[in-house]
């Protein structure tokens, strides 16, 4: 009898342990905890990953910023995404890539909308190179942000927000000027549609717009004040709105983001 209670007694631990080990583990602080404001980078016209990399890695050699992230979108809106976001990230940075080099701003808004559900951010920054900066005001001036996170920071990046050189007569150098408000004095559709809906610009975002000048009013693909444009069209209704003019030898349109000493010095204070 004494044995077989022993036994008995034995299968019970054993149960116990197994009971243990099998239950579902409840995760540390750094997974289950507030996850911070994401930086969300979009790249231009013919861009990638490779037009982001640069700046998402210079700025990671900081204290606190690491890419998080990765979505691709496919021509046709599909989603898929990568990585592995930790709570304890300071400053994560998110990469936002289209498949086929076509940033489009009504896309944008399934991504945060997935990033809100997934991780219960409240706001986030935005990033955009070119076409991507274009992207980002038009999503902000057109898009229904009431069930998205809320925009604080926003940095463009060489946006044609009025053309691109060689685009028609309106956009060269020469013909593009600013009055004292920043409102130009030629228009192309596509900024018609910006200053229609400008109204819509959230408020209390700040706004931060670098272009570069080679020496002849333009970045070599966009001209100075094409990018200057931003300013009539966001700045009665931002917190803030500050340019940052590269003119050096990094100040060619694609330079601007190629492990740019300048351009990253200025995203980080931007940031932090």
């Amino acid at each position: 009898m004494k044995k077989i209670i022993a036994v008995l007694s034995l299968i019970a631990i054993a149960l116990g342990i197994l009971l243990i080990a099998t239950k579902p583990r409840v995760l540390d602080k750094k997974s289950t905890g507030n996850y911070q404001t994401p930086t969300l980078f979009v790249h231009g016209y013919g861009g990638g990953y490779g037009s982001e990399k640069n700046m998402i890695s210079d700025l990671s050699q900081h204290a606190g910023f690491r890419q998080v992230l990765r979505y691709n979108i496919d021509r046709n809106g599909n989603i898929s995404s990568s990585g592995h976001w930790q709570a304890d990230v300071k400053h994560p940075l998110i990469a936002m890539v289209f498949n086929d080099g076509r940033p489009n701003d009504k896309y944008l808004s399934p991504i945060l909308s997935r990033i809100k559900k997934d991780y219960k951010i409240k706001a986030f920054n935005a990033v955009g190179h070119s076409g991507g900066a274009t992207a980002w005001v038009n999503w902000a001036v057109t898009a229904d942000k009431e069930e998205m996170p809320e925009l604080q920071r926003l940095v463009t990046i060489a946006g044609p927000f009025n053309g691109f050189m060689g685009m028609s007569e309106k956009t060269d150098v020469a013909t593009i000027k600013l009055d004292s408000d920043g409102k130009p004095n030629t228009m192309i559709d596509a900024y018609k549609h910006l200053n229609d809906n400008k109204d819509n610009f959230p408020k209390n975002i700040d706004v931060l717009n670098i272009f570069g000048d080679t020496g002849k009013g333009s970045d070599g693909v966009v001209p100075v004040n094409s990018v200057r444009s931003l300013r009539y069209i966001v700045e009665q209704n931002a917190k803030s709105y500050t340019e940052q003019e590269v003119k050096n030898s990094k100040s060619q349109h694609s330079k601007l983001h190629q492990h740019n000493p300048l351009v990253n010095q200025v995203l980080y204070n931007f940031l932090k």
